[in-house]
């Protein structure tokens, strides 16, 4: 009866230990189904195309080959010197070990007074140094990491026109500031945490793995070893993939920041209409996503927890009591360090202390290396969110992107469309004093085409007034001038970009002084190469009436927030200063001048040879401009000399569309309607 019930508990034991094991298999595939169906909703409704699976495989290390050469540029960097110094310092960590476990077994007193009061004593400082250094150099990584992967990235975004066309253009990375300021934070932490978890086990496996060996057996190290790449394996199968659900925790918080930084740039606007209430729920309905997320990815992990420390822990403790005490009741696998003959019940003790912690460490430090799987799939996380980054600055730098496209069917209102540099068809041709647009279509980022064949020529002297009614293309023709939209077809001539100029509705104030402001985006070096000093700088404000700023502010070095430091009318004469300090061949301008202000702009441009391109439904401004391109609303438009009696005719459009607008894809499919086009006569002195 005594046999039946020994035999029968352990396989109850087995029993319950199995169907825990097949429920907790259950609620993960069920947990990673939720999840998978939410981030498939979510990618849906951002437009997004399926990507490749995140986690360790070969898409991570082709990142991984693409992004660590940034980090550590050569062997004789800065970065490849501080990964050295560390690998010195895991390596002293694990030898400066001292042990009083033999004197205390073997009741020593003079041997334990020498190794636990006078050699520790001495060992205390260097041990302290080791281990904080450890901390220090890991943080000097980290930042090393960060700080080489940021400038490059900076260099990637911020050169030319990449910064707008990456959130304008292109659909893939909706919050690139979440990518710049925080995911490559934790990605250099990740890399620098991760080197040290993963190099100091290996060093840990040798050393002490040749240290088991020779105590109770060469096969002992094996066994311990291929026990954890079995439950390795065991583990990798069973484990959610982390990775992609780190991923997905950093697009939300990207999308939950961006909900926080609209209010800030509409504050004035939400305050108007009162809308603090509904403003509270769309941002915490953002938030709840990501609460949402979290917790079931911490659910996930708790779960994961409990069966790693299982195989990693538990499981693998039992199997070092039996291969310590294998020597010991198997004479023929005795050792000199366990189980000699003849050795008494201290020598055992002794040689078992000395041997455990041989095989506690070896058995932490492969351990440790299949734990620090989890955190490798979080960096993976990181580092997927990372590349995509370079992959679209990259693509736009190429000329393709990939931005959702909203089409004619009903039933699929959205869809993602991939524009390469073979679409566009365009031709720019750089030449001074003119502006020429021949067949040029004005299309927008997601597909409309607003004018199907635009035509027109402005030699210089030629100012020229822009009307039309809202989204009919004013605007739209400025971003294809300015290189910000593509050039789908057609053929643009126009001068040198430091020729152009362009005075938005909106003007842009920039961090820094007020002479900052005269002069963006030049610095103070480059306008004193161009001659202008402040003296010159305070003849430009008081063109403009400003030249009070000056002593009102503190002088030309004074730092403010100019944004608020300045009234409406203030930062629109700040705006012409700029325009007459760069002295551009052609200036492009909005309706933003006022009209206490607009007489003294349009007669300095005049006399400083500078030919105004205006966007403006001000009547007031045709005594300034001698041509006119009036839009229709409808896709045709009319470029025609004004006289006097043509004053109140470039305004005569309707004020909406009466069709929907055609897709790029019909632009090859339907000739385009004949437009009434003139060519304008040149200019008169």
């Amino acid at each position: 009866m005594a046999n039946s019930l020994s035999t029968m508990r352990p396989n109850k034991v087995l029993g319950v230990a199995a169907l825990a094991l097949t429920l907790y298999v259950t609620y993960m595939r069920k947990k990673v189904r939720q999840l998978s169906e939410r981030d498939s909703k979510t990618s849906a409704s951002g437009g997004k195309q399926k990507s490749a699976r995140v986690g360790v495989n070969k898409h991570f290390i082709a990142q991984m080959k693409r992004l660590l050469p940034v980090c550590v540029p050569g062997v004789f960097s800065k970065e490849a010197g501080l990964i050295a110094a560390l690998t010195a310092v895991l390596i002293a960590r694990t030898s400066l070990d001292g042990s009083v476990v033999k004197s205390i077994v073997s009741r020593d007193y003079k041997t334990f007074i020498a190794k636990a009061v006078v050699e520790f004593g001495l060992m205390m400082w260097p041990l302290s140094i080791v281990n904080n250094s450890l901390k220090l150099i890991i943080s000097l990584l980290a930042l090393s990491f960060r700080t080489r992967l940021t400038r490059y990235a900076h260099d990637r975004y911020l050169g030319g026109i990449t910064f707008y066309k990456a959130s304008n253009l292109d659909t893939r990375c909706p919050n690139p500031d979440q990518l710049l300021v925080q995911d490559i934070d934790k990605w250099a932490d990740s890399l620098s945490t991760l080197y040290s978890d993963i190099a100091k086990p290996i060093v840990d496996i040798f050393l002490f793995g040749y240290k088991l060996g020779q105590a109770i057996g060469k096969d002992a190290p094996a066994f311990m070893v291929s026990y954890f790449i079995f439950s390795g394996v065991v583990l990798r199968s069973l484990s959610p993939p982390f990775g992609k659900y780190t991923a997905m925790e950093q697009k939300l918080e990207g999308d939950f920041r961006f909900t926080h930084s609209r209010v800030l740039a509409h504050a004035e606007e939400i305050a108007f209409y009162r809308g603090g209430d509904r403003e509270k729920t769309l941002v915490n309905a953002t938030f709840d996503k990501i609460v949402n997320h979290v917790n079931t990815v911490i659910r996930l992990r708790f779960t994961n927890g409990v069966i790693d420390s299982v195989f990693v822990k538990y499981l693998a403790t039992m199997l070092a009591y039996y291969l310590l005490a294998r020597p010991v009741f198997d004479s023929s696998r005795a050792t000199s360090y366990m189980g000699g003959a003849g050795a008494d019940p201290t020598q055992i003790m002794e040689d078992y202390s000395r041997n455990s912690s041989y095989l506690v460490n070896l058995s932490q430090a492969v351990g440790r290396i299949i734990l620090a799987g989890r955190d490798l799939t979080r960096f993976a996380g990181y580092t997927s969110r990372v590349s995509e980054l370079f992959d679209v600055l990259d693509d736009i730098h190429s000329g393709k992107y990939e931005s959702t496209m909203v089409t004619g069917n009903e039933a699929e209102r959205a869809q993602t469309g991939k524009v390469s540099a073979d679409d566009l068809k365009g031709q720019v041709e750089t030449r001074d004093g003119i502006i020429e647009f021949k067949n040029v279509p004005i299309v927008t980022p997601n597909g409309d085409v607003l004018v199907k064949e635009l035509s027109f020529k402005i030699d210089q002297g030629m100012n020229c007034m822009i009307t039309g009614p809202n989204g009919c293309g004013k605007s739209s023709l400025f971003r294809i001038l300015g290189n910000l939209w593509p050039l789908f077809g057609g053929h643009v001539a126009k001068p040198a970009p430091e020729s152009l100029f362009y005075v938005p509705q909106k003007p842009y104030l920039a961090l820094g002084t007020l002479r900052d402001q005269v002069i963006y985006p030049h610095t103070r070096e480059q306008a004193l190469a161009r001659g202008y000093t402040d003296d010159k700088i305070m003849e430009l404000l008081d063109v403009v009436r400003l030249a009070y700023l000056v002593e009102r502010e503190g002088g030309f070095d004074a730092v403010q927030d100019w944004a608020s430091a300045l009234s409406g009318g203030e930062k629109q004469r700040v705006a012409m200063s700029r325009l007459f300090y760069h002295k551009p061949q052609l200036d492009e301008c909005t309706s933003a001048v006022s009209v206490d202000v607009e007489g003294i702009m349009y007669q300095h441009a005049r006399k400083e040879n500078i030919t105004l391109f205006t966007v403006s439904h001000r009547t007031t401004l045709t005594k300034y401009h001698q041509y006119v391109l009036k839009f229709d609303g409808e896709g045709g438009y009319e470029f025609k000399r004004l006289h006097n009696e043509d004053d109140s005719s470039a305004f005569a459009f309707s004020h909406g569309k009466s069709s929907k607008a055609a897709k790029l894809g019909d632009l090859e499919a339907t000739p385009a309607a004949d437009e009434a086009v003139a060519e304008a006569p040149a200019a008169e002195n």
